[in-house]
């Protein structure tokens, strides 16, 4: 294998909100074992002051120095911590799925009212704008109605930016059931695919966009991805 240079690294960091190491082995690797060269290129970018770095229980987790990466106290951050390894858990977990896509983070996803945590464009001009959504997110049932409401409102805008099409999928860290409750009367509508946290880490890497796991919001019924 090639060396890696640096400048990936650092373009990874732009996408990943917070990431363990394991997620930037596991994307430019798509194997799960140790990698000398990442091991050794992401403290040293911390060194340089290109990325930043904290721990997180026992792991250290790093970011790219942005302006929005704001810490409020000691090593308590927002958007915190654990949203941010959720985001990147997913997105590496869609593109060891299918690497055959382009990345597009946040940052070039605002101006419309809404901003997605990362989005995936696809050959076909199909794009997935991500969003993952706290406990304590989906408890405020009225804000996490407007946001729907302002996906339902900006979609096109966003979708005729990057690509032809597009969905937005949500994971969210409830029950499923109880989603799969409030998604009907939600009545979100055909552009929307929902999941539960827990389902979408049981599935093995490499599966994420083929396991019939996502709630369509057209019918409430369970479908891959692929099928979205």
């Amino acid at each position: 294998m090639r060396t890696i240079p640096k400048e990936r690294y650092l373009e990874l960091s732009q996408v990943f909100h917070w990431a363990t190491k394991e997620h930037y082995i596991l994307m430019l690797t798509k194997k799960i074992e140790r990698h000398r060269r990442t091991e050794t290129m992401l403290p040293r970018l911390v060194r340089k002051g290109k990325l930043s770095a904290t721990y997180y229980g026992k792991k250290l987790v790093y970011c790219a120095l942005r302006k929005n990466r704001k810490r409020i106290s000691g090593n308590e951050y927002y958007p915190t911590i654990e949203h941010g390894l959720a985001c990147t858990e997913a997105l590496v977990r869609f593109c060891v799925s299918d690497p055959n896509c382009e990345l597009i983070a946040e940052r070039y996803l605002r101006g419309h009212q809404i901003v997605p945590e990362w989005a995936i464009l696809y050959p076909n001009k199909r794009l997935m704008f991500f969003e993952f959504c706290t406990k304590d997110n989906f408890k405020r049932r009225a804000v996490f109605k407007s946001k729907i409401t302002r996906y339902q409102n900006n979609l096109d805008d966003l979708v005729s930016k990057f690509g032809e099409d597009g969905f937005v999928l949500f994971v969210i860290d409830a029950p499923r059931e109880e989603i799969k409750k409030f998604i009907k009367e939600l009545k979100a509508g055909e552009k929307f695919m929902f999941c539960d946290y827990q389902t979408f880490l049981s599935v093995p890497y490499g599966k994420q966009i083929t396991e019939p796991i996502y709630i369509w919001g057209g019918d409430g019924k369970s479908y891959p991805l692929r099928n979205a």
